[in-house]
Protein backbone atom coordinates (compact mmCIF):
# COMPACT_ATOMS: atom_id res chain seq x y z
CA UNK A 1 0.00 0.00 0.00
CA UNK A 2 2.86 2.42 0.58
CA UNK A 3 4.11 1.53 -2.69
CA UNK A 4 1.23 2.73 -4.23
CA UNK A 5 0.77 5.86 -2.61
CA UNK A 6 4.30 6.78 -3.56
CA UNK A 7 3.00 6.03 -7.28
CA UNK A 8 0.36 9.19 -7.09
CA UNK A 9 0.79 12.43 -5.75
CA UNK A 10 -2.43 12.57 -3.72
CA UNK A 11 -3.18 14.51 -0.71
CA UNK A 12 -1.36 13.01 2.40
CA UNK A 13 -2.76 12.73 5.45
CA UNK A 14 -1.24 15.59 8.14
CA UNK A 15 1.41 16.98 5.66
CA UNK A 16 2.13 20.00 5.97
CA UNK A 17 3.72 22.33 3.54
CA UNK A 18 7.52 21.10 3.03
CA UNK A 19 10.57 23.29 3.46
CA UNK A 20 11.87 23.07 0.21
CA UNK A 21 7.90 24.54 -0.49
CA UNK A 22 8.60 27.20 2.30
CA UNK A 23 12.05 28.63 0.43
CA UNK A 24 10.52 27.66 -3.49
CA UNK A 25 7.23 28.62 -3.79
CA UNK A 26 6.89 31.21 -1.53
CA UNK A 27 8.58 35.14 -1.73
CA UNK A 28 8.40 36.91 1.39
CA UNK A 29 8.45 40.83 2.24
CA UNK A 30 6.83 41.55 5.48
CA UNK A 31 4.46 44.23 6.79
CA UNK A 32 1.62 44.73 9.01
CA UNK A 33 -1.23 42.06 8.39
CA UNK A 34 -4.98 41.20 9.06
CA UNK A 35 -6.34 38.75 11.90
CA UNK A 36 -9.76 37.85 11.83
CA UNK A 37 -11.19 35.22 14.45
CA UNK A 38 -15.29 34.86 14.24
CA UNK A 39 -16.30 32.55 17.35
CA UNK A 40 -19.57 30.73 16.49
CA UNK A 41 -20.68 30.96 20.14
CA UNK A 42 -21.15 34.88 20.93
CA UNK A 43 -21.06 35.66 16.94
CA UNK A 44 -18.10 38.22 17.75
CA UNK A 45 -15.90 39.17 15.11
CA UNK A 46 -12.80 40.00 16.48
CA UNK A 47 -9.79 41.80 13.78
CA UNK A 48 -6.07 41.89 14.87
CA UNK A 49 -3.23 43.89 12.78
CA UNK A 50 -0.01 41.41 13.58
CA UNK A 51 3.70 42.54 12.12
CA UNK A 52 6.72 41.05 13.80
CA UNK A 53 7.44 37.99 14.47
CA UNK A 54 6.99 38.56 18.14
CA UNK A 55 3.33 39.62 17.75
CA UNK A 56 2.59 36.55 15.75
CA UNK A 57 4.12 34.11 18.16
CA UNK A 58 2.18 35.91 21.26
CA UNK A 59 -1.22 35.34 18.88
CA UNK A 60 -0.12 31.79 18.81
CA UNK A 61 0.84 30.81 21.67
CA UNK A 62 -2.25 33.02 23.72
CA UNK A 63 -5.11 33.49 21.23
CA UNK A 64 -5.36 30.51 18.71
CA UNK A 65 -7.52 28.01 19.23
CA UNK A 66 -5.83 24.20 19.19
CA UNK A 67 -7.90 22.05 16.99
CA UNK A 68 -9.15 20.08 20.33
CA UNK A 69 -10.25 22.74 22.59
CA UNK A 70 -13.67 22.42 21.54
CA UNK A 71 -14.10 26.18 20.10
CA UNK A 72 -16.30 26.72 16.83
CA UNK A 73 -16.00 29.31 14.15
CA UNK A 74 -13.06 30.18 11.92
CA UNK A 75 -9.38 31.82 12.39
CA UNK A 76 -8.74 33.63 9.07
CA UNK A 77 -5.35 35.39 7.92
CA UNK A 78 -5.68 37.99 5.03
CA UNK A 79 -1.98 37.77 3.95
CA UNK A 80 -2.23 41.48 1.99
CA UNK A 81 -1.11 41.62 -1.16
CA UNK A 82 2.52 43.01 -1.23
CA UNK A 83 2.65 47.23 -2.18
CA UNK A 84 -0.40 47.86 -0.70
CA UNK A 85 -0.98 50.22 1.66
CA UNK A 86 -3.65 51.77 4.03
CA UNK A 87 -5.31 54.46 3.27
CA UNK A 88 -4.84 57.24 5.07
CA UNK A 89 -8.56 57.47 6.85
CA UNK A 90 -7.74 53.71 8.16
CA UNK A 91 -4.06 54.95 9.53
CA UNK A 92 -5.17 57.28 11.18
CA UNK A 93 -8.49 55.16 12.74
CA UNK A 94 -6.24 52.35 13.64
CA UNK A 95 -3.60 54.64 15.44
CA UNK A 96 -6.56 56.14 17.13
CA UNK A 97 -7.65 53.40 18.77
CA UNK A 98 -4.71 51.49 19.45
CA UNK A 99 -3.07 54.54 21.06
CA UNK A 100 -2.77 53.87 24.88
CA UNK A 101 -3.46 50.31 24.84
CA UNK A 102 -1.35 47.68 25.43
CA UNK A 103 -0.38 45.17 23.44
CA UNK A 104 -2.53 42.26 24.53
CA UNK A 105 -5.71 44.68 24.64
CA UNK A 106 -5.07 45.34 21.21
CA UNK A 107 -8.33 43.04 19.39
CA UNK A 108 -9.91 45.60 17.31
CA UNK A 109 -13.70 45.06 16.26
CA UNK A 110 -14.87 45.15 13.28
CA UNK A 111 -16.56 48.60 12.78
CA UNK A 112 -13.02 50.46 14.45
CA UNK A 113 -10.89 48.59 12.06
CA UNK A 114 -12.67 48.90 8.90
CA UNK A 115 -13.83 51.93 9.47
CA UNK A 116 -16.38 52.07 6.52
CA UNK A 117 -17.51 49.85 3.46
CA UNK A 118 -16.28 48.98 -0.18
CA UNK A 119 -17.94 50.86 -2.71
CA UNK A 120 -20.02 47.88 -4.53
CA UNK A 121 -20.76 49.91 -7.78
CA UNK A 122 -17.12 50.49 -8.89
CA UNK A 123 -16.55 46.78 -8.12
CA UNK A 124 -12.17 45.52 -7.22
CA UNK A 125 -10.22 48.00 -7.83
CA UNK A 126 -6.43 47.42 -8.91
CA UNK A 127 -4.34 48.41 -5.52
CA UNK A 128 -0.77 49.82 -5.91
CA UNK A 129 0.57 46.52 -6.12
CA UNK A 130 -0.13 45.84 -10.20
CA UNK A 131 0.57 42.25 -10.86
CA UNK A 132 2.51 41.18 -8.02
CA UNK A 133 1.69 37.10 -7.34
CA UNK A 134 -0.04 36.08 -4.69
CA UNK A 135 2.98 33.18 -3.52
CA UNK A 136 4.48 36.84 -2.30
CA UNK A 137 3.77 36.74 1.66
CA UNK A 138 3.61 39.71 3.82
CA UNK A 139 5.43 37.68 7.06
CA UNK A 140 8.89 36.33 7.47
CA UNK A 141 10.01 32.72 6.43
CA UNK A 142 9.94 31.76 9.92
CA UNK A 143 6.33 33.56 10.72
CA UNK A 144 4.87 31.36 8.06
CA UNK A 145 6.17 28.26 9.49
CA UNK A 146 5.31 28.82 12.54
CA UNK A 147 1.43 29.90 10.73
CA UNK A 148 1.43 26.82 8.98
CA UNK A 149 2.35 24.74 11.31
CA UNK A 150 -0.58 25.92 14.00
CA UNK A 151 -3.04 26.77 11.30
CA UNK A 152 -2.28 23.32 10.21
CA UNK A 153 -2.53 24.27 6.61
CA UNK A 154 -2.22 21.17 4.28
CA UNK A 155 1.14 21.20 1.83
CA UNK A 156 -1.40 20.72 -1.30
CA UNK A 157 -1.68 24.70 -1.35
CA UNK A 158 2.15 24.98 -2.44
CA UNK A 159 1.64 23.12 -5.70
CA UNK A 160 -2.08 25.19 -6.14
CA UNK A 161 -0.55 28.92 -5.94
CA UNK A 162 2.09 27.60 -8.36
CA UNK A 163 -0.42 26.44 -10.83
CA UNK A 164 -1.31 30.43 -10.90
CA UNK A 165 -2.97 30.11 -14.89
CA UNK A 166 -5.69 27.98 -14.23
CA UNK A 167 -8.17 28.43 -11.88
CA UNK A 168 -8.78 25.58 -8.95
CA UNK A 169 -11.26 24.39 -6.47
CA UNK A 170 -10.35 21.27 -4.43
CA UNK A 171 -11.24 19.46 -1.25
CA UNK A 172 -9.91 16.19 0.77
CA UNK A 173 -10.84 14.28 2.76
CA UNK A 174 -7.49 14.10 5.51
CA UNK A 175 -6.60 13.50 8.96
CA UNK A 176 -5.20 16.73 10.55
CA UNK A 177 -3.80 17.75 13.64
CA UNK A 178 -1.01 20.23 15.39
CA UNK A 179 2.91 18.58 15.14
CA UNK A 180 3.13 16.23 18.16
CA UNK A 181 -0.61 16.13 18.48
CA UNK A 182 -3.12 13.76 17.79
CA UNK A 183 -4.86 14.30 14.58
CA UNK A 184 -8.77 14.55 13.75
CA UNK A 185 -10.65 13.20 10.79
CA UNK A 186 -10.96 17.06 8.87
CA UNK A 187 -11.63 18.42 4.87
CA UNK A 188 -8.97 20.61 3.04
CA UNK A 189 -10.54 23.14 0.80
CA UNK A 190 -7.81 24.91 -1.94
CA UNK A 191 -9.18 27.75 -4.10
CA UNK A 192 -6.98 29.59 -6.70
CA UNK A 193 -8.71 32.14 -9.18
CA UNK A 194 -5.93 32.51 -12.24
CA UNK A 195 -3.73 35.67 -12.33
CA UNK A 196 -4.34 36.16 -16.30
CA UNK A 197 -6.17 39.61 -14.74
CA UNK A 198 -5.25 41.37 -11.62
CA UNK A 199 -5.85 40.84 -8.47
CA UNK A 200 -5.81 36.98 -8.25
CA UNK A 201 -6.64 35.37 -4.72
CA UNK A 202 -6.00 32.12 -3.52
CA UNK A 203 -7.66 30.27 -0.59
CA UNK A 204 -6.93 27.47 1.34
CA UNK A 205 -8.95 26.24 4.52
CA UNK A 206 -8.40 23.66 7.20
CA UNK A 207 -12.30 22.60 8.92
CA UNK A 208 -12.62 20.15 11.57
CA UNK A 209 -16.21 18.88 11.79
CA UNK A 210 -15.90 17.42 15.27
CA UNK A 211 -15.53 21.19 16.74
CA UNK A 212 -16.73 23.61 13.77
CA UNK A 213 -13.60 24.82 13.99
CA UNK A 214 -11.90 26.78 10.73
CA UNK A 215 -8.14 27.02 10.01
CA UNK A 216 -7.61 29.51 6.85
CA UNK A 217 -5.26 31.98 5.03
CA UNK A 218 -6.32 33.98 1.75
CA UNK A 219 -3.12 35.05 0.08
CA UNK A 220 -2.93 37.74 -2.03
CA UNK A 221 -5.57 39.81 -0.17
CA UNK A 222 -6.02 43.79 -1.69
CA UNK A 223 -7.20 46.08 0.74
CA UNK A 224 -10.35 46.37 -0.62
CA UNK A 225 -10.87 42.23 -0.66
CA UNK A 226 -9.91 42.58 2.88
CA UNK A 227 -12.93 44.88 3.81
CA UNK A 228 -15.71 43.58 1.95
CA UNK A 229 -14.56 39.96 3.18
CA UNK A 230 -14.69 41.61 6.80
CA UNK A 231 -17.63 42.95 5.58
CA UNK A 232 -19.55 39.46 4.96
CA UNK A 233 -17.76 37.59 7.99
CA UNK A 234 -19.18 40.09 10.61
CA UNK A 235 -22.89 39.02 9.33
CA UNK A 236 -21.91 35.32 9.06
CA UNK A 237 -23.03 34.11 12.40
CA UNK A 238 -24.45 30.20 13.15
CA UNK A 239 -22.55 30.36 9.60
CA UNK A 240 -19.10 30.63 10.78
CA UNK A 241 -18.77 27.12 11.40
CA UNK A 242 -19.92 25.96 7.89
CA UNK A 243 -17.05 24.11 6.25
CA UNK A 244 -18.05 26.06 2.80
CA UNK A 245 -18.51 29.40 4.08
CA UNK A 246 -14.98 30.79 3.39
CA UNK A 247 -14.90 28.93 -0.22
CA UNK A 248 -18.05 30.41 -0.97
CA UNK A 249 -17.50 34.24 -0.01
CA UNK A 250 -14.19 33.30 -2.47
CA UNK A 251 -16.75 32.67 -5.32
CA UNK A 252 -18.56 35.91 -4.60
CA UNK A 253 -14.93 37.64 -4.71
CA UNK A 254 -13.94 36.00 -8.22
CA UNK A 255 -17.37 36.61 -9.55
CA UNK A 256 -17.21 40.37 -9.34
CA UNK A 257 -13.37 40.30 -10.48
CA UNK A 258 -14.56 38.36 -13.40
CA UNK A 259 -18.30 40.26 -13.68
CA UNK A 260 -15.93 43.65 -14.20
CA UNK A 261 -13.63 42.09 -16.53
CA UNK A 262 -16.17 40.64 -18.81
CA UNK A 263 -17.72 44.22 -18.91
CA UNK A 264 -14.41 45.79 -19.98
CA UNK A 265 -13.46 43.33 -22.48
CA UNK A 266 -17.19 42.98 -23.92
CA UNK A 267 -16.67 47.07 -24.61
CA UNK A 268 -12.97 46.69 -26.09
CA UNK A 269 -14.33 44.44 -28.59
CA UNK A 270 -17.42 45.99 -29.41
CA UNK A 271 -15.16 48.84 -30.47
CA UNK A 272 -13.16 46.89 -32.63
CA UNK A 273 -16.34 45.86 -34.26
CA UNK A 274 -17.52 49.10 -34.56
CA UNK A 275 -13.93 50.24 -36.22
CA UNK A 276 -14.32 47.19 -38.87
CA UNK A 277 -17.80 48.84 -40.23
CA UNK A 278 -15.95 52.07 -40.36
CA UNK A 279 -12.87 50.89 -42.38
CA UNK A 280 -10.83 53.54 -44.38
CA UNK A 281 -10.30 52.58 -48.15
CA UNK A 282 -8.26 49.57 -49.48
CA UNK A 283 -6.27 52.39 -50.68
CA UNK A 284 -5.99 54.18 -47.36
CA UNK A 285 -5.15 51.08 -45.54
CA UNK A 286 -2.08 50.28 -47.77
CA UNK A 287 -0.69 53.75 -47.36
CA UNK A 288 -1.64 53.87 -43.58
CA UNK A 289 1.33 53.37 -41.24
CA UNK A 290 -1.13 52.48 -38.16
CA UNK A 291 -2.89 49.52 -40.30
CA UNK A 292 -0.39 47.02 -39.19
CA UNK A 293 -1.35 48.08 -35.30
CA UNK A 294 -5.01 48.21 -36.05
CA UNK A 295 -4.91 44.55 -37.54
CA UNK A 296 -2.93 43.61 -34.43
CA UNK A 297 -4.98 44.90 -31.49
CA UNK A 298 -7.87 43.28 -33.10
CA UNK A 299 -6.33 39.96 -33.34
CA UNK A 300 -5.00 40.61 -29.44
CA UNK A 301 -8.89 41.58 -28.48
CA UNK A 302 -10.22 38.20 -30.07
CA UNK A 303 -7.57 35.98 -28.48
CA UNK A 304 -8.20 38.00 -25.03
CA UNK A 305 -11.78 37.88 -25.74
CA UNK A 306 -11.67 34.00 -26.33
CA UNK A 307 -8.86 33.38 -23.61
CA UNK A 308 -11.58 34.87 -20.97
CA UNK A 309 -14.35 32.92 -22.03
CA UNK A 310 -12.60 29.77 -21.50
CA UNK A 311 -11.00 30.69 -17.90
CA UNK A 312 -15.16 31.69 -17.63
CA UNK A 313 -15.57 28.15 -18.32
CA UNK A 314 -13.33 26.38 -16.20
CA UNK A 315 -14.13 28.48 -13.00
CA UNK A 316 -18.03 27.35 -13.78
CA UNK A 317 -16.77 24.09 -13.58
CA UNK A 318 -14.91 24.68 -10.85
CA UNK A 319 -18.13 26.28 -8.95
CA UNK A 320 -20.27 22.79 -9.93
CA UNK A 321 -17.67 20.87 -7.94
CA UNK A 322 -18.67 22.93 -5.15
CA UNK A 323 -22.26 22.58 -5.29
CA UNK A 324 -21.63 18.99 -5.57
CA UNK A 325 -19.67 18.63 -2.13
CA UNK A 326 -22.63 21.12 -0.48
CA UNK A 327 -25.11 17.97 -1.64
CA UNK A 328 -22.50 15.28 -0.61
CA UNK A 329 -21.82 17.27 3.19
CA UNK A 330 -26.06 17.32 3.45
CA UNK A 331 -25.77 13.84 2.93
CA UNK A 332 -22.72 12.90 5.07
CA UNK A 333 -21.67 15.18 7.85
CA UNK A 334 -25.06 16.86 8.16
CA UNK A 335 -27.33 13.64 7.91
CA UNK A 336 -29.93 13.94 10.65
CA UNK A 337 -28.85 10.64 13.04
CA UNK A 338 -32.45 9.57 14.11
CA UNK A 339 -34.79 8.29 11.31
CA UNK A 340 -37.95 10.15 12.95
CA UNK A 341 -36.38 13.28 12.59
CA UNK A 342 -36.67 13.46 8.78
CA UNK A 343 -40.54 13.56 9.23
CA UNK A 344 -40.17 17.19 10.60
CA UNK A 345 -37.49 17.93 8.36
CA UNK A 346 -37.71 20.76 5.95
CA UNK A 347 -35.56 23.30 4.65
CA UNK A 348 -38.10 26.13 5.53
CA UNK A 349 -39.78 24.10 8.03
CA UNK A 350 -38.62 24.90 12.42
CA UNK A 351 -39.92 22.49 14.79
CA UNK A 352 -40.13 24.87 17.41
CA UNK A 353 -39.85 24.59 21.32
CA UNK A 354 -43.47 25.72 21.30
CA UNK A 355 -44.53 22.94 18.96
CA UNK A 356 -43.59 20.33 21.01
CA UNK A 357 -45.13 21.67 24.45
CA UNK A 358 -48.38 21.92 22.50
CA UNK A 359 -47.59 18.12 21.74
CA UNK A 360 -46.87 17.12 25.12
CA UNK A 361 -49.83 19.40 26.74
CA UNK A 362 -52.02 17.03 24.23
CA UNK A 363 -50.25 13.74 25.36
CA UNK A 364 -51.40 14.78 29.28
CA UNK A 365 -55.12 15.73 28.37
CA UNK A 366 -55.61 12.58 26.96
CA UNK A 367 -54.12 10.76 30.24
CA UNK A 368 -50.27 10.56 29.98
CA UNK A 369 -48.06 11.70 32.10
CA UNK A 370 -46.54 14.92 30.52
CA UNK A 371 -43.22 15.40 32.68
CA UNK A 372 -42.23 11.85 31.64
CA UNK A 373 -42.67 11.91 27.89
CA UNK A 374 -41.21 15.42 27.86
CA UNK A 375 -37.74 14.07 29.82
CA UNK A 376 -38.12 10.80 27.66
CA UNK A 377 -37.57 13.25 24.36
CA UNK A 378 -35.37 14.95 25.79
CA UNK A 379 -33.24 11.61 26.74
CA UNK A 380 -33.83 10.60 23.72
CA UNK A 381 -32.26 13.39 21.69
CA UNK A 382 -34.92 13.99 19.48
CA UNK A 383 -34.27 17.68 19.13
CA UNK A 384 -30.74 17.65 21.35
CA UNK A 385 -28.47 19.95 20.80
CA UNK A 386 -26.06 18.48 18.09
CA UNK A 387 -29.50 17.73 15.38
CA UNK A 388 -30.55 21.30 15.37
CA UNK A 389 -27.08 22.70 14.87
CA UNK A 390 -27.00 19.96 11.53
CA UNK A 391 -30.64 21.08 10.77
CA UNK A 392 -28.82 24.53 10.61
CA UNK A 393 -26.45 23.65 8.77
CA UNK A 394 -28.08 21.54 6.21
CA UNK A 395 -30.18 25.15 5.66
CA UNK A 396 -26.76 27.36 5.35
CA UNK A 397 -25.71 24.27 2.70
CA UNK A 398 -29.05 24.62 0.42
CA UNK A 399 -28.63 28.15 0.94
CA UNK A 400 -25.01 28.06 -0.15
CA UNK A 401 -26.03 25.73 -3.07
CA UNK A 402 -28.91 28.05 -4.34
CA UNK A 403 -26.05 30.74 -4.80
CA UNK A 404 -23.19 28.75 -6.34
CA UNK A 405 -26.37 27.51 -8.74
CA UNK A 406 -26.57 31.54 -9.30
CA UNK A 407 -23.65 32.41 -9.99
CA UNK A 408 -22.96 29.80 -12.28
CA UNK A 409 -26.15 30.84 -14.35
CA UNK A 410 -24.59 34.37 -14.11
CA UNK A 411 -21.16 32.45 -15.72
CA UNK A 412 -23.22 30.59 -18.17
CA UNK A 413 -24.71 34.31 -19.28
CA UNK A 414 -21.17 36.01 -19.67
CA UNK A 415 -19.57 32.76 -21.48
CA UNK A 416 -22.66 33.60 -23.83
CA UNK A 417 -21.86 36.69 -24.12
CA UNK A 418 -18.29 36.12 -24.93
CA UNK A 419 -18.90 33.92 -27.56
CA UNK A 420 -21.62 36.47 -29.22
CA UNK A 421 -19.11 38.91 -29.05
CA UNK A 422 -16.26 36.87 -30.97
CA UNK A 423 -19.04 35.17 -33.37
CA UNK A 424 -20.02 38.89 -33.68
CA UNK A 425 -16.36 39.89 -34.32
CA UNK A 426 -15.46 36.79 -36.86
CA UNK A 427 -18.71 37.51 -38.67
CA UNK A 428 -17.75 41.58 -39.10
CA UNK A 429 -14.25 40.76 -39.98
CA UNK A 430 -15.58 38.34 -42.82
CA UNK A 431 -17.93 41.18 -43.90
CA UNK A 432 -15.03 43.73 -43.79
CA UNK A 433 -13.21 41.06 -46.21
CA UNK A 434 -15.54 40.58 -48.27
CA UNK A 435 -16.35 44.44 -48.88
CA UNK A 436 -12.29 44.78 -49.16
CA UNK A 437 -12.47 42.03 -52.05
CA UNK A 438 -15.27 43.93 -53.39
CA UNK A 439 -13.04 46.91 -54.25
CA UNK A 440 -10.30 45.11 -55.01
CA UNK A 441 -12.50 43.56 -57.89
CA UNK A 442 -13.80 47.17 -58.47
CA UNK A 443 -9.97 48.50 -58.83
CA UNK A 444 -8.87 45.66 -60.62
CA UNK A 445 -11.52 46.02 -63.41
CA UNK A 446 -10.72 49.99 -63.29
CA UNK A 447 -6.98 49.03 -63.75
CA UNK A 448 -8.62 46.33 -66.41
CA UNK A 449 -10.33 49.23 -68.83
CA UNK A 450 -7.49 51.08 -68.17
CA UNK A 451 -4.96 48.37 -69.91
CA UNK A 452 -7.75 47.97 -72.55
CA UNK A 453 -7.20 51.35 -73.45
CA UNK A 454 -3.76 51.40 -73.52
CA UNK A 455 -3.53 48.57 -75.28
CA UNK A 456 -5.93 49.68 -78.35
CA UNK A 457 -3.32 52.91 -78.55
CA UNK A 458 -0.49 49.89 -78.67
CA UNK A 459 -2.65 48.56 -81.61
CA UNK A 460 -2.97 51.89 -83.01
CA UNK A 461 0.57 52.88 -83.24
CA UNK A 462 2.24 48.89 -83.57
CA UNK A 463 2.27 48.89 -87.34
CA UNK A 464 3.66 52.08 -88.01
CA UNK A 465 6.65 51.66 -85.37
CA UNK A 466 7.12 48.09 -86.92
CA UNK A 467 7.37 49.30 -90.77
CA UNK A 468 9.52 52.22 -89.35
CA UNK A 469 12.15 49.89 -87.82
CA UNK A 470 11.80 47.50 -90.83
CA UNK A 471 12.75 50.40 -93.44
CA UNK A 472 15.14 52.02 -91.74
CA UNK A 473 17.23 49.00 -91.64
CA UNK A 474 20.38 48.83 -93.69
CA UNK A 475 18.59 45.97 -95.73
CA UNK A 476 16.71 48.51 -98.19
CA UNK A 477 18.37 51.60 -100.12
CA UNK A 478 16.23 54.21 -100.87
CA UNK A 479 18.77 56.61 -102.71
CA UNK A 480 20.08 53.79 -105.09
CA UNK A 481 23.61 55.02 -106.73
CA UNK A 482 22.77 54.78 -110.60
CA UNK A 483 20.77 51.61 -110.58
CA UNK A 484 21.48 49.75 -107.59
CA UNK A 485 19.19 47.83 -105.87
CA UNK A 486 16.42 48.99 -103.07
CA UNK A 487 16.28 45.73 -101.60
CA UNK A 488 19.45 43.92 -100.27
CA UNK A 489 19.60 40.33 -101.51
CA UNK A 490 20.79 39.52 -97.76
CA UNK A 491 17.01 40.54 -96.55
CA UNK A 492 16.07 36.68 -96.15
CA UNK A 493 18.89 36.40 -93.34
CA UNK A 494 16.71 38.62 -91.00
CA UNK A 495 13.28 36.73 -91.81
CA UNK A 496 15.06 33.22 -91.03
CA UNK A 497 16.33 34.43 -87.79
CA UNK A 498 13.38 36.43 -86.99
CA UNK A 499 10.91 33.33 -87.84
CA UNK A 500 13.30 30.68 -86.09
CA UNK A 501 14.01 33.16 -82.86
CA UNK A 502 9.83 33.55 -82.57
CA UNK A 503 9.49 29.75 -82.26
CA UNK A 504 12.13 29.16 -80.09
CA UNK A 505 10.39 32.17 -77.35
CA UNK A 506 6.77 30.25 -78.47
CA UNK A 507 8.53 26.75 -77.65
CA UNK A 508 9.86 27.22 -74.40
CA UNK A 509 6.56 29.69 -73.05
CA UNK A 510 4.51 26.46 -74.11
CA UNK A 511 6.80 23.70 -72.39
CA UNK A 512 7.18 25.11 -68.85
CA UNK A 513 3.49 27.03 -69.03
CA UNK A 514 1.68 24.15 -70.24
CA UNK A 515 2.92 21.56 -71.21
CA UNK A 516 5.01 20.25 -68.10
CA UNK A 517 2.26 21.73 -65.78
CA UNK A 518 0.03 19.21 -67.01
CA UNK A 519 2.05 16.21 -67.75
CA UNK A 520 2.78 16.29 -63.69
CA UNK A 521 -1.00 16.34 -63.02
CA UNK A 522 -1.69 13.59 -65.25
CA UNK A 523 1.43 11.35 -63.53
CA UNK A 524 -0.11 12.15 -60.03
CA UNK A 525 -3.34 11.44 -60.87
CA UNK A 526 -1.93 7.98 -62.06
CA UNK A 527 -0.35 7.68 -58.93
CA UNK A 528 -3.48 7.56 -56.70
CA UNK A 529 -4.99 4.39 -55.47
CA UNK A 530 -8.33 3.28 -56.57
CA UNK A 531 -10.56 2.92 -53.16
CA UNK A 532 -12.40 -0.20 -53.40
Amino acid sequence: MKDREQEMDWPKENLGISDVDLRNVFKYEPKATRVVRLESANKELIVRLLETDGDWEEWADEELPAPDSGESGLVLILARRTGEQRTRALREQSAFYEKGLSKSERSMSFPIEVGGTPNAEKGLQPGLSGRRSARTLPFSLETFKLISKRLCLHGSIARVISRSDVPVFSRAELLMGLPGASAYPAYVYNCRSTNAWDMDLALTVTHFPHSGLSYAMLFGCPISIEEEVIKRLSSAGEAASYPLLLPGIFAELERNRHIKIVEDYMDDIEEKIFELDARPSVTQQMHSPDNDRRNRDKRSQWLDTAYLRNGLITWSEQLAKMTRHTDELKGTLFRPVRKHNTQFENDEYEYSNLARKQRFDRREKAGGNREKDWREEVDEGYWDEDEIHKSEMRKLGGKVNDRLHSIIEEYEEKIRECTMRIDGMAMATQWSQGDTNVDIALATGRDSRHMRTISIVTMVFLPGTFFASVFSMQFFNWLPADDGTIVSHYLWIYVLITVLATLLTLGTWYYFVVWRPRSRKEVSEDEIPLVA
